[in-house]
């Protein structure tokens, strides 16, 4: 009896120990163990700097052909400059990766200008990728501008000389416009009502 006793806590021990087993992480032997995705290397493509001149740290990646400039961990209003190191070219893509909800809008600057809306749905961080036409493989520089949404509003375009809007009242021209009649509910004195009838024909 003690026996069976002895045994059956044995039993009970191992499967103890085989359920705390199953709950950490799979070994590496196993058929279903998957591998961790392996962190992004660093690289330094181009310098990165702040407005007062200092050297910026942020991460730069590659991510296949595309060369991200990692800005993740900022928020509120910012700017940072990427030069291009000499005898180098920018990559045949370039974006800027940001976190939804912690800046609303950015704004790059380099053969011509671009603002790109931030999402604020999700938490993973996205790449905004940059148009082509922003930058050429030796455009000198891309300023990367960060704020809210206002900030970068589109400037208002002046209409061309001569353009009247739809809209628009037109302006009374040299000529006095026309009286208008009177009105069923405007006085007419005497002399004027009967300069403005006409006389009854003789006989009536």
């Amino acid at each position: 009896m003690k026996f069976r006793l002895a045994l059956s806590a044995a039993l009970i021990a191992a499967m103890g120990l085989g359920i705390s087993a199953c709950s950490m992480s799979p070994p590496k032997i196993w058929p279903f163990y998957k591998k961790p995705k392996p962190a992004p290397e660093v690289v330094h493509e181009v310098d990165l700097a702040n407005p007062d001149g200092s050297a910026a740290n942020y991460p730069q990646y590659w991510k296949r052909n595309t060369l991200v400039i990692d800005l993740s961990g900022v928020s509120g209003t910012g700017s940072v400059a990427a030069r291009l190191p000499a005898d180098t070219t920018w990559p045949v893509r370039v974006a800027v990766r940001v976190r939804p909800g912690s800046v609303e809008q950015l704004e790059v600057v380099g053969e011509q200008r671009s603002v790109l809306s931030v999402s604020r749905e999700g938490v993973e961080p996205i790449d905004l990728e940059l148009a082509n036409s922003v930058y050429r493989k030796s455009t000198g520089a891309l300023y990367i501008t960060w704020g809210a949404m206002p900030q970068f509003a589109e400037a208002p375009v002046a209409p061309d000389p001569g353009f009247v809007s739809p809209t628009e009242v037109p302006k009374s021209s040299s000529e006095p416009a026309p009286e208008s009649a009177a009105g069923a509910g405007e006085i007419i004195s005497p002399t004027d009502a009967s300069r403005s009838q006409p006389s009854p024909p003789p006989g009536t």
